[in-house]
């Protein structure tokens, strides 16, 4: 078994534990915060321009990868919150959060890192507000809407549950271990559902973590920027790269002479849209809202890639 094969394994091993823990355990926790928030609530809170400032915010508040924001973009969208600020939300989560803007500040300077948050704040709203005006909710498969108190009622709205819940708990005294199990139930239900696709996903990013080197991307750190960066975001899609452990390996490249907007152009784009996490998405989403999501996010890390190497 060469070096490859055992560094593909153990990335599968690791990412899809890590992934399956975080999956349940987020599932878990937001369906148990819809069971408390009425979905009026949440609805209220990701309404119009503030639901935009509310969703991004939230976004940069969880320190989530791009394949664990997919718990909570699922618990939003049953809420029945606004469709734009969720697009927002799974935009923002993965490219920033207080450990990451840490990270490019010591790494790279303030001035790389405030280029770098207020592109990706100001595309994710932009980008949230398009798909909305656009109509792309229509893309939601409709099964994502199976109430989670009842696998047999089909498209129940999700007020029906919560008031269940609350009639469970009124009536009987254990009604909350019931109800903490029936939501760990259903979280496990939805992992189950979510986990081929997690494991298809997961193998890619495995597959090309073994077996495409450091130095492929060493090899074209030599190229005009203007392609460069195009094509850096094209590479970043195909990976499985967190924001956070792009540092390392983004200051090697410089190193070697790749330019700082295109290794902005590589982060924006892998851990803003995964290869694994279209697999994945391809559970929650019809292709329409998919290809929508995997060009504004290249949108995104191309135009943050020439901003940050012209200014």
């Amino acid at each position: 078994m060469n070096d490859q094969l055992i560094e593909a394994l153990k990335f599968f091993i690791t990412v899809f534990s890590e992934l399956a823990v975080l999956f349940i355990l987020i599932s878990f926790f937001v369906a148990w915060l819809n069971s408390k928030l009425p979905p009026e609530k949440v609805k209220q809170l990701l309404q119009g321009n503030r639901g935009y400032a509310v969703a991004v915010g939230l976004g940069a508040a969880t320190p989530f990868c791009s394949c664990s924001t997919l718990p909570m973009t699922i618990g939003l969208i049953q809420a029945r919150a606004a469709f734009g600020p969720i697009m927002a939300f799974l935009f923002t989560s993965p490219l920033l959060n207080p450990f990451i803007v840490g990270l490019f500040w010591i790494s790279f300077g303030a001035q790389i890192t405030l280029i770098y948050s207020v592109f990706v704040l100001g595309l994710a709203i932009t980008s949230g507000f398009i798909l909305e005006k656009l109509k792309f909710d229509r893309f939601i498969r409709d099964d994502l809407f199976v109430n989670q108190c009842n696998s047999e009622d089909k498209k129940s709205d999700s007020t029906t549950c919560n008031s269940s819940h609350k009639n469970k708990e009124n009536h009987n005294n254990g009604g909350d271990k019931k109800q903490r199990f029936a939501l760990l139930t259903a979280a496990t239900k939805q992992f189950i559902s979510f986990a081929p696709y997690m494991a298809i996903g997961v193998a890619v990013g495995a597959f090309l973590h073994g077996y495409v080197p450091q130095s492929f991307f060493e090899s074209i750190s030599s190229l005009a920027s203007w392609w460069l960066i195009p094509a850096a975001a094209i590479i970043g899609v195909f990976l499985y790269v967190r924001a956070s452990t792009m540092v390392p390996i983004a200051t090697s490249l410089i190193a070697k002479g790749m330019s700082m907007g295109a290794i902005m152009s590589l982060t924006i784009a892998g851990a803003g849209a995964s290869l694994p996490e279209m697999i994945m998405m391809k559970r929650m989403f019809h292709w329409p809202l998919i290809i929508a999501f995997i060009l504004l996010v290249f949108t995104t890390a191309c135009l943050t890639g020439f901003a940050i190497d012209l200014l």
